[in-house]
């Protein structure tokens, strides 16, 4: 457990930009007042505004869900509304910092560039996944031969494998987490990043400052400097308050060593993650590890966002692989983020595969927060007849998003589709599994957040030996949770159903 002492900062820093939050809204309410009673003219003109805003809104169709919030906002809250989503819901994509970001993620293919080889071996091996890898590769990101990997059901063997290789860097070692937590998990890492440092390893973290504003005392930022290890927040919380840029946080989860080799999944540094601290029951994630060719774009990502962060530009080709390994598979790294809407990789191939799967779907998430669209997807895949599974956690995290999670139980199991619960605590594994050949796992959730409001990673993965790990994880998986049943959801009482709709409807927001 975190002492009370290692959160202070946190909660001042918070606390600060609460303040100013508040201080706006209050601004606001105040302009909004003064306008309805004096300057008739104005509120009537601001209430046109608000209109224009809807009609752009409903044209721009920036994810349903989303779009409907924000108009039940501006229509409920005339004026008052209007103002808000000018300050808050335009700031994604409209914004100097997201200007600037979305230039330097438009420099893929500048780092990475496709091999025609893999394509039609691809054509030749599973020709009816090629579409997919097609679509990746326009968005950038190239389809890889030269790759192994190894799939972990649990952090805590991804970590005992992780520490280990971290102690055969001899180059570089890049680190990026949406947490790191000080705690027993990472006084182990530490340990072994201060003695590479000393050993002239290039060591970098980058860690989200919402994620880890809590977790990660300024003391042990200040002391890894001295140590020689660099570090950097991504988007501070105190940084752009008026923008509300604390939603636009960096939720990748990527380790490399030397180039040669990776790691990514669910797991954040902290010890909740392998179970040295039970938050809710039993914690169950899972992570990949990844050595070959296919590690070059997960190297490009981390850059890119340390670039985002530092400001600094560099030649990532100083940070190459140096050695190759025999395949055993094909494997497709990808990013996404909030500064390249409407384009959302991440959605698009989650619904790809559920769309095109012939046999089953099989899919673990912490979060079921998604739009009407999505649950269409889902459904017609159910009705046409293929075997559609989610599991979901018994135990939540965030009470209110397990709420909406519950609420879309009922459109689904109508569909065929069945829902289960990690009864032993909490399931924080992101995995989309189908017809035994293809994949996608990472830091990617099913919910409005991972698929438009945050900066994710996933891998697509294809004919390796590794799905099988994944499918006998899910099944054990299955086993070992509750179904859900279309009896228990509709017992439940008028007032949660009432709460979750109302938090559904608002999902996007929050």
């Amino acid at each position: 457990m975190r002492s009370p002492e290692k959160k202070i900062a946190g909660i001042l820093r918070i606390v600060f930009a609460s303040l100013i939050l508040l201080a706006q809204l209050f601004v606001l309410f105040l302009l909004v007042i003064n306008l309805k009673q004096m300057f008739v003219y104005v509120y009537f003109l601001l209430e046109l505004i608000g209109l224009a805003e809807v009609l752009i809104l409903i044209d721009r169709n920036r994810g349903s869900s989303y779009t409907i919030a924000w108009i039940v906002t501006i229509l409920v809250l005339p004026v008052f509304g209007v103002l808000l989503y000018y300050l808050w819901g335009r700031a994604g994509t409209r914004s100097r910092c997201a200007r600037k970001t979305r230039q330097i993620l438009s420099r893929l293919g500048k780092w990475l560039t496709p091999d025609p080889e893999a394509q039609l071996e691809l054509q030749r091996s599973h020709s009816s996944r090629k579409r997919l890898s097609v679509y990746l590769e326009k968005e950038g990101f190239p389809l890889y031969q030269g790759t192994q990997s190894r799939y972990y059901p649990l952090g805590e063997l991804q970590f005992e494998d992780m520490i280990a290789d971290l102690e055969q860097a001899r180059r570089f070692i890049f680190m990026e987490y949406y947490i790191v937590s000080d705690g027993r998990l990472w006084d182990r890492i530490y340990e072994v990043l201060r003695r590479k440092a000393a050993q002239g390893v290039e060591i970098r973290i980058l860690y989200d400052d919402v994620g880890s504003i809590f977790a990660l005392p300024d003391e042990i930022k200040g002391q890894a400097e001295k140590d020689g290890i660099k570090t950097l927040a991504f988007n501070p919380v105190h940084r752009y308050v008026n923008r509300l840029y604390v939603n636009y946080r960096n939720h990748q989860k990527i380790t490399i060593m030397d180039g040669g080799i990776a790691y990514t999944g669910g797991t954040n540094i902290a010890d909740e993650y392998v179970n040295l601290y039970s938050k809710y029951g039993h914690w169950k994630d899972t992570a990949i590890r990844l050595e070959g060719e296919a590690v070059w774009s997960l190297t490009v990502a981390f850059l890119q966002m340390w670039e985002v962060e530092s400001g600094a530009s560099e030649d990532y080709g100083q940070f190459r692989p140096a050695r190759t390994v025999a395949g055993d598979g094909f494997y497709q790294p990808f990013t996404d983020g909030p500064v390249n809407e409407p384009d959302n990789p991440a959605e698009a191939t989650y619904r790809y595969m559920i769309t095109n799967a012939q046999d089953y779907v099989y899919i673990t998430t912490p979060y079921l927060v998604v739009d009407n669209a999505m649950l269409e997807v889902l459904s017609m895949a159910a009705l046409s007849g293929t075997d559609v599974r989610i599991v979901t956690p018994k135990i939540p995290d965030h009470s209110y998003v397990h709420a909406v999670t519950r609420f879309n139980y009922g459109r689904l199991m109508e569909a065929g589709i069945r829902i289960y619960e990690y009864t032993p605590g909490y399931i924080h594994a992101k995995t989309i599994l189908s017809d035994d050949d293809h994949a996608i796992t990472g830091s990617i959730n099913m919910d409005y957040r991972s698929f438009h409001l945050h900066f994710e990673n996933g891998i697509w993965i294809c004919g390796s030996p590794v799905l099988m790990d994944i499918k006998k994880d899910i099944l054990e998986t299955f086993e070992v949770s509750e179904e859900i049943t279309m009896e228990q959801w509709q017992a439940r009482s008028w007032s949660v159903k009432l709460l979750q709709a109302f938090l559904r409807l608002f999902a996007p927001l929050f």
